[in-house]
């Protein structure tokens, strides 16, 4: 694996990181083990409602600033993220357009298979990049929001306390078995951390991520991270700062398959 499908392989943990509009909380923050649904579902209406999730936000574009953080250096490029969700979490249609110096790269998925495209060449991706691609939706910040819909399962593991933040930790299992780590603040309800284990078919052992999300921003009346932290192994690989973000937009789903991608970013959007 070259350096740019290395770098690929890092933003393709921050695939979708999407969430609904805030409105009223239950109070389950005076309970000491509290059960896991009551903390998810408080926090699904700390960003909005289930309608939320499928209606303002059934589909939408998300344009970022990226650095990336290698032992030889920093590298900054931008990202276009664009998504179209469907009943269950693993059928969404996803594209990633990254562009770094000297380089641009996109990888989606149309409904049927996984595709990529290496400076305007339609290839087969990598097994990692695919790997990294799926996972990176499956342990998603909405993959929480959705865990009802998507059959997943919730485990309470317990509190943890930074600083004055007070969170609960619950662990997600999704049907496949992969299971995720929520940490969730009890007087917001935002998720702040979401860690995850995967074992690359390259690596002998696995590799620890966890998500930091930041400065929450209201836009169309959901609440929305702009900035998100990226560690592997306890190390800062890479920071994302949102600029742009739009839901509910004409985006034909024509624009997924590969032979559609190659026209200018923008050109699936209808105002």
């Amino acid at each position: 694996m070259n350096a740019t499908q290395r770098l690929v392989t890092l933003v393709l943990v921050l695939t979708l990181c999407l969430c609904p509009p805030a409105t009223w909380l239950t109070d389950v923050k005076a309970q000491k083990n509290p059960k896991p649904e009551d903390v998810v579902e408080r926090a699904i209406m700390a960003y909005g409602s289930r309608a939320a999730l499928y209606g303002i936000q059934r589909n939408g574009t998300l344009r970022a600033l990226i650095k990336f953080v290698t032992p030889d250096g920093h590298r900054e490029g931008k990202s276009v993220t664009k998504f179209v969700r469907k009943e269950k979490l693993a059928e969404d249609l996803l594209m990633i357009d990254l562009e770094l110096p000297g380089t641009r790269y996109t990888i989606g998925f149309d409904g049927k298979e996984t595709w990529a495209i290496q400076d305007g060449e339609i290839q087969k991706p990598a097994a990692e990049a695919v790997e990294a691609f799926r996972s990176a939706h499956e342990h998603s910040y909405e993959a929480l929001l959705r865990y009802k819909e998507n059959n997943s399962k919730l485990e309470y593991v317990g509190t943890n306390k930074l600083g004055t933040l007070d969170m609960d930790i619950v662990d997600l299992i999704a049907p496949s078995g992969a299971r995720t780590r929520y940490e969730i603040s009890r007087r917001t309800g935002r998720i702040i951390y979401a860690n995850y284990e995967d074992k690359p078919a390259s690596k002998s052992t696995s590799v620890k991520y966890r998500l930091y999300f930041k400065d929450f921003r209201p836009i169309q009346n959901t609440l929305v991270p702009y900035e998100i932290h990226v560690f592997q192994d306890g190390k800062l690989v890479e920071e994302r700062r949102l600029v742009e973000s739009v839901f509910n937009v004409q985006l034909d789903e024509k624009a997924f398959k590969a032979e559609n991608a190659n026209k200018p970013p923008d050109a699936a959007i209808k105002p």
